[in-house]
Protein backbone atom coordinates (compact mmCIF):
# COMPACT_ATOMS: atom_id res chain seq x y z
CA UNK A 1 0.00 0.00 0.00
CA UNK A 2 1.26 3.50 -0.81
CA UNK A 3 -0.04 6.91 -0.22
CA UNK A 4 -0.18 7.42 -4.30
CA UNK A 5 -2.23 4.38 -4.37
CA UNK A 6 -5.11 5.40 -2.18
CA UNK A 7 -4.79 9.19 -4.00
CA UNK A 8 -5.29 7.57 -7.30
CA UNK A 9 -8.02 5.04 -6.28
CA UNK A 10 -9.79 8.07 -4.26
CA UNK A 11 -9.15 10.18 -7.42
CA UNK A 12 -9.14 12.70 -5.21
CA UNK A 13 -8.97 15.96 -7.36
CA UNK A 14 -12.55 14.81 -9.20
CA UNK A 15 -14.00 14.63 -5.55
CA UNK A 16 -14.32 18.42 -5.37
CA UNK A 17 -16.92 18.49 -8.45
CA UNK A 18 -19.18 16.34 -6.28
CA UNK A 19 -19.12 18.73 -3.46
CA UNK A 20 -19.24 21.65 -5.22
CA UNK A 21 -22.85 20.06 -6.74
CA UNK A 22 -24.15 19.54 -3.40
CA UNK A 23 -22.84 22.52 -1.95
CA UNK A 24 -24.52 24.52 -4.53
CA UNK A 25 -27.69 22.58 -4.03
CA UNK A 26 -27.64 23.38 -0.17
CA UNK A 27 -26.81 27.68 -1.48
CA UNK A 28 -29.42 28.16 -3.84
CA UNK A 29 -32.20 26.38 -1.58
CA UNK A 30 -31.05 29.07 1.44
CA UNK A 31 -31.19 31.93 -1.28
CA UNK A 32 -34.11 31.40 -2.80
CA UNK A 33 -35.99 30.67 0.94
CA UNK A 34 -34.11 33.91 2.26
CA UNK A 35 -32.66 31.80 4.94
CA UNK A 36 -29.09 32.57 6.76
CA UNK A 37 -26.16 29.67 5.84
CA UNK A 38 -25.25 27.77 7.84
CA UNK A 39 -21.69 26.46 7.66
CA UNK A 40 -21.98 24.01 10.14
CA UNK A 41 -24.66 22.22 8.22
CA UNK A 42 -22.80 23.12 4.87
CA UNK A 43 -19.96 21.15 6.41
CA UNK A 44 -22.46 17.92 6.60
CA UNK A 45 -23.88 18.08 3.33
CA UNK A 46 -20.36 18.16 1.73
CA UNK A 47 -18.98 15.38 3.86
CA UNK A 48 -22.02 13.13 2.91
CA UNK A 49 -21.19 14.00 -0.86
CA UNK A 50 -17.45 13.54 -0.26
CA UNK A 51 -17.82 9.78 1.15
CA UNK A 52 -20.30 8.64 -1.00
CA UNK A 53 -18.32 9.75 -3.91
CA UNK A 54 -15.02 8.32 -2.37
CA UNK A 55 -17.33 5.29 -2.02
CA UNK A 56 -18.44 4.83 -5.52
CA UNK A 57 -14.21 5.36 -6.79
CA UNK A 58 -13.28 2.65 -4.70
CA UNK A 59 -16.63 0.25 -5.61
CA UNK A 60 -15.69 0.91 -9.11
CA UNK A 61 -12.16 -0.15 -9.21
CA UNK A 62 -13.15 -3.40 -6.96
CA UNK A 63 -15.80 -4.38 -9.48
CA UNK A 64 -13.36 -3.63 -12.50
CA UNK A 65 -10.21 -5.46 -10.71
CA UNK A 66 -10.83 -9.24 -13.28
CA UNK A 67 -11.31 -7.03 -16.25
CA UNK A 68 -8.74 -4.19 -15.50
CA UNK A 69 -6.11 -7.15 -14.93
CA UNK A 70 -6.68 -8.71 -18.07
CA UNK A 71 -6.40 -5.23 -20.01
CA UNK A 72 -3.59 -4.16 -17.94
CA UNK A 73 -5.23 -1.35 -16.81
CA UNK A 74 -2.41 0.99 -14.78
CA UNK A 75 -4.93 1.51 -12.15
CA UNK A 76 -3.56 0.58 -8.51
CA UNK A 77 -5.45 -2.59 -7.75
CA UNK A 78 -3.22 -4.02 -11.09
CA UNK A 79 0.00 -2.11 -10.44
CA UNK A 80 0.65 -3.23 -6.49
CA UNK A 81 0.11 -0.06 -5.63
CA UNK A 82 -2.89 -0.80 -3.47
CA UNK A 83 -3.87 -4.35 -1.92
CA UNK A 84 -7.69 -5.63 -1.59
CA UNK A 85 -7.65 -5.47 1.80
CA UNK A 86 -6.78 -1.82 1.67
CA UNK A 87 -9.31 -1.36 -0.62
CA UNK A 88 -12.35 -2.70 1.54
CA UNK A 89 -11.21 -1.07 4.43
CA UNK A 90 -11.55 2.59 2.28
CA UNK A 91 -14.94 1.48 0.79
CA UNK A 92 -15.91 0.82 4.54
CA UNK A 93 -14.45 3.80 5.95
CA UNK A 94 -15.66 6.06 3.16
CA UNK A 95 -19.32 4.61 3.31
CA UNK A 96 -19.13 5.05 7.33
CA UNK A 97 -18.29 8.90 6.35
CA UNK A 98 -20.94 9.52 4.32
CA UNK A 99 -23.41 7.54 6.69
CA UNK A 100 -22.15 9.38 10.07
CA UNK A 101 -22.34 12.81 8.11
CA UNK A 102 -26.04 11.86 6.65
CA UNK A 103 -27.21 11.21 9.82
CA UNK A 104 -25.95 14.28 12.20
CA UNK A 105 -27.33 16.46 8.98
CA UNK A 106 -30.82 14.73 9.70
CA UNK A 107 -30.73 15.30 13.65
CA UNK A 108 -29.42 18.98 13.30
CA UNK A 109 -31.85 19.51 10.48
CA UNK A 110 -34.80 17.60 13.09
CA UNK A 111 -36.03 16.22 9.47
CA UNK A 112 -34.78 12.96 7.80
CA UNK A 113 -35.24 14.53 3.91
CA UNK A 114 -31.58 14.97 2.95
CA UNK A 115 -30.75 11.46 4.06
CA UNK A 116 -34.08 10.02 2.62
CA UNK A 117 -31.87 11.51 -0.16
CA UNK A 118 -28.26 10.08 1.00
CA UNK A 119 -29.83 6.66 0.75
CA UNK A 120 -31.07 7.92 -2.63
CA UNK A 121 -27.74 8.71 -4.19
CA UNK A 122 -25.49 5.25 -2.31
CA UNK A 123 -28.59 2.98 -3.99
CA UNK A 124 -28.02 4.57 -7.17
CA UNK A 125 -24.43 4.62 -7.07
CA UNK A 126 -24.11 0.60 -5.97
CA UNK A 127 -27.27 -0.13 -8.68
CA UNK A 128 -24.21 1.50 -11.87
CA UNK A 129 -21.14 -0.05 -9.98
CA UNK A 130 -22.76 -3.54 -9.67
CA UNK A 131 -25.09 -3.59 -12.80
CA UNK A 132 -26.11 -0.92 -15.09
CA UNK A 133 -22.31 -0.04 -16.23
CA UNK A 134 -22.46 -3.74 -17.69
CA UNK A 135 -26.02 -3.20 -19.43
CA UNK A 136 -27.45 -1.42 -22.16
CA UNK A 137 -25.70 2.06 -22.67
CA UNK A 138 -28.93 4.06 -21.88
CA UNK A 139 -29.50 2.43 -18.43
CA UNK A 140 -26.21 3.49 -17.58
CA UNK A 141 -25.87 7.04 -18.63
CA UNK A 142 -29.15 7.53 -16.75
CA UNK A 143 -27.82 6.16 -13.56
CA UNK A 144 -25.20 7.98 -13.21
CA UNK A 145 -27.05 11.11 -14.07
CA UNK A 146 -29.33 10.07 -11.57
CA UNK A 147 -26.51 9.73 -9.23
CA UNK A 148 -25.60 13.47 -9.86
CA UNK A 149 -29.03 14.55 -9.54
CA UNK A 150 -29.66 12.86 -6.22
CA UNK A 151 -25.90 14.21 -4.69
CA UNK A 152 -27.24 17.86 -5.31
CA UNK A 153 -30.62 17.01 -4.33
CA UNK A 154 -29.01 15.96 -0.81
CA UNK A 155 -28.34 19.99 -0.63
CA UNK A 156 -31.70 20.97 -1.37
CA UNK A 157 -33.17 18.76 1.02
CA UNK A 158 -30.97 19.95 3.43
CA UNK A 159 -33.15 23.28 3.54
CA UNK A 160 -36.71 22.54 2.15
CA UNK A 161 -36.79 18.64 2.73
CA UNK A 162 -38.56 16.38 0.28
CA UNK A 163 -40.88 18.04 -1.77
CA UNK A 164 -44.39 16.69 -1.32
CA UNK A 165 -46.33 17.78 -3.88
CA UNK A 166 -44.18 16.98 -6.97
CA UNK A 167 -45.56 17.82 -10.21
CA UNK A 168 -45.34 19.50 -13.46
CA UNK A 169 -44.81 22.90 -12.18
CA UNK A 170 -41.42 22.07 -11.08
CA UNK A 171 -40.45 21.76 -14.41
CA UNK A 172 -41.87 24.82 -15.41
CA UNK A 173 -39.97 28.42 -15.78
CA UNK A 174 -41.40 29.82 -12.80
CA UNK A 175 -40.49 26.64 -10.96
CA UNK A 176 -37.89 26.67 -8.49
CA UNK A 177 -34.87 27.42 -9.56
CA UNK A 178 -33.13 24.21 -7.74
CA UNK A 179 -35.05 22.29 -10.18
CA UNK A 180 -33.27 23.54 -13.08
CA UNK A 181 -30.04 23.43 -11.83
CA UNK A 182 -30.71 19.56 -10.72
CA UNK A 183 -31.75 18.56 -14.46
CA UNK A 184 -28.64 20.57 -15.89
CA UNK A 185 -26.73 18.10 -13.33
CA UNK A 186 -28.70 15.27 -14.75
CA UNK A 187 -28.16 15.82 -18.64
CA UNK A 188 -24.75 17.08 -17.96
CA UNK A 189 -24.19 13.32 -16.24
CA UNK A 190 -25.74 12.08 -18.86
CA UNK A 191 -23.15 13.60 -21.33
CA UNK A 192 -19.81 13.35 -19.71
CA UNK A 193 -20.66 9.07 -19.00
CA UNK A 194 -21.67 8.41 -22.27
CA UNK A 195 -18.30 9.48 -23.40
CA UNK A 196 -17.04 7.60 -20.79
CA UNK A 197 -18.46 4.40 -21.78
CA UNK A 198 -17.30 5.17 -25.44
CA UNK A 199 -14.00 5.75 -24.32
CA UNK A 200 -13.78 2.51 -22.40
CA UNK A 201 -15.47 0.43 -24.72
CA UNK A 202 -13.52 1.50 -28.09
CA UNK A 203 -16.91 3.01 -29.45
CA UNK A 204 -16.73 5.98 -32.08
CA UNK A 205 -18.85 9.04 -30.65
CA UNK A 206 -19.85 9.92 -34.61
CA UNK A 207 -21.81 6.42 -34.55
CA UNK A 208 -25.81 7.37 -35.03
CA UNK A 209 -27.45 6.46 -31.97
CA UNK A 210 -24.39 8.11 -30.26
CA UNK A 211 -24.98 11.33 -31.98
CA UNK A 212 -28.64 11.28 -31.39
CA UNK A 213 -28.17 10.39 -27.74
CA UNK A 214 -25.59 12.95 -27.24
CA UNK A 215 -27.47 15.98 -29.36
CA UNK A 216 -30.70 15.33 -27.15
CA UNK A 217 -28.72 15.02 -23.70
CA UNK A 218 -27.09 18.75 -24.07
CA UNK A 219 -29.79 20.47 -25.77
CA UNK A 220 -31.78 19.71 -22.76
CA UNK A 221 -29.02 20.26 -20.37
CA UNK A 222 -28.44 23.67 -22.15
CA UNK A 223 -32.00 24.00 -22.16
CA UNK A 224 -32.36 23.97 -18.35
CA UNK A 225 -29.39 26.60 -17.99
CA UNK A 226 -30.69 29.24 -20.41
CA UNK A 227 -34.33 29.26 -18.58
CA UNK A 228 -35.17 32.29 -16.82
CA UNK A 229 -37.23 32.09 -13.80
CA UNK A 230 -40.10 33.88 -12.57
CA UNK A 231 -40.83 35.59 -8.98
CA UNK A 232 -42.93 37.36 -7.19
CA UNK A 233 -41.60 40.78 -7.72
CA UNK A 234 -40.39 40.53 -11.24
CA UNK A 235 -42.51 38.28 -13.77
CA UNK A 236 -39.44 36.98 -15.56
CA UNK A 237 -35.85 36.80 -14.66
CA UNK A 238 -33.26 36.23 -17.34
CA UNK A 239 -29.86 33.80 -16.88
CA UNK A 240 -26.82 35.65 -16.14
CA UNK A 241 -24.00 33.64 -14.86
CA UNK A 242 -25.37 30.79 -16.42
CA UNK A 243 -25.26 31.87 -20.18
CA UNK A 244 -21.77 32.71 -19.68
CA UNK A 245 -21.20 29.31 -17.65
CA UNK A 246 -22.47 27.60 -21.03
CA UNK A 247 -20.41 29.76 -23.44
CA UNK A 248 -17.34 28.63 -21.24
CA UNK A 249 -17.80 25.04 -21.46
CA UNK A 250 -17.38 25.28 -25.71
CA UNK A 251 -14.01 26.87 -24.42
CA UNK A 252 -12.80 24.88 -22.32
CA UNK A 253 -13.92 21.85 -23.98
CA UNK A 254 -13.10 22.43 -27.92
CA UNK A 255 -14.60 20.08 -30.02
CA UNK A 256 -16.82 18.28 -27.05
CA UNK A 257 -20.04 19.36 -27.37
CA UNK A 258 -19.99 18.99 -31.23
CA UNK A 259 -17.75 15.83 -31.83
CA UNK A 260 -21.16 14.02 -31.53
CA UNK A 261 -21.99 15.02 -35.06
CA UNK A 262 -18.77 16.33 -36.38
CA UNK A 263 -15.99 14.07 -37.53
CA UNK A 264 -14.90 10.31 -36.18
CA UNK A 265 -13.33 11.03 -32.70
CA UNK A 266 -10.43 8.04 -31.33
CA UNK A 267 -11.65 6.83 -27.98
CA UNK A 268 -8.42 8.38 -26.48
CA UNK A 269 -9.61 11.64 -27.70
CA UNK A 270 -12.29 11.71 -25.05
CA UNK A 271 -10.47 11.72 -21.96
CA UNK A 272 -9.73 15.63 -21.93
CA UNK A 273 -13.46 16.07 -22.42
CA UNK A 274 -14.56 13.72 -19.54
CA UNK A 275 -11.89 15.69 -17.22
CA UNK A 276 -12.77 19.11 -18.94
CA UNK A 277 -16.51 18.54 -18.25
CA UNK A 278 -16.27 17.44 -15.02
CA UNK A 279 -14.56 20.75 -13.52
CA UNK A 280 -16.88 22.35 -15.73
CA UNK A 281 -19.52 21.88 -12.98
CA UNK A 282 -17.92 23.53 -10.71
CA UNK A 283 -18.43 27.09 -13.06
CA UNK A 284 -22.22 25.81 -14.03
CA UNK A 285 -22.68 25.56 -10.13
CA UNK A 286 -21.41 28.96 -9.32
CA UNK A 287 -23.53 30.20 -12.03
CA UNK A 288 -26.55 29.01 -10.84
CA UNK A 289 -25.73 30.58 -7.29
CA UNK A 290 -24.62 33.72 -8.29
CA UNK A 291 -28.47 34.22 -10.61
CA UNK A 292 -30.32 32.95 -7.14
CA UNK A 293 -28.26 35.97 -5.66
CA UNK A 294 -29.24 38.14 -8.48
CA UNK A 295 -32.66 36.80 -7.85
CA UNK A 296 -32.82 37.30 -4.03
CA UNK A 297 -31.76 40.82 -4.57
Amino acid sequence: MSARGIYRILRLPLVVTAVADVLAGYAVAVICRGLPFDWRLAALVGGTSAGLYLFGMVQNDLVDVRRDRLLKAPRPLVTGELGMGAALVLLILMGCVAAVCAVMLSVAMDRGGALVLAIGTFGAINLYNLAAKRGPAYVAVTVMGLCRFLNFGIGVAAVVGVPKDIGIELLLPSGPLWMRHALALFFAGVCVTGYSICARDGTSVSTRPWSVAFVVAAVAGFSMIAFGVGTESAGFMPPVARVFAALLLAGLWPGGLWSAVGPTREPRQYEPFIERMLYWFIAMDAAFVFDAWLMAK
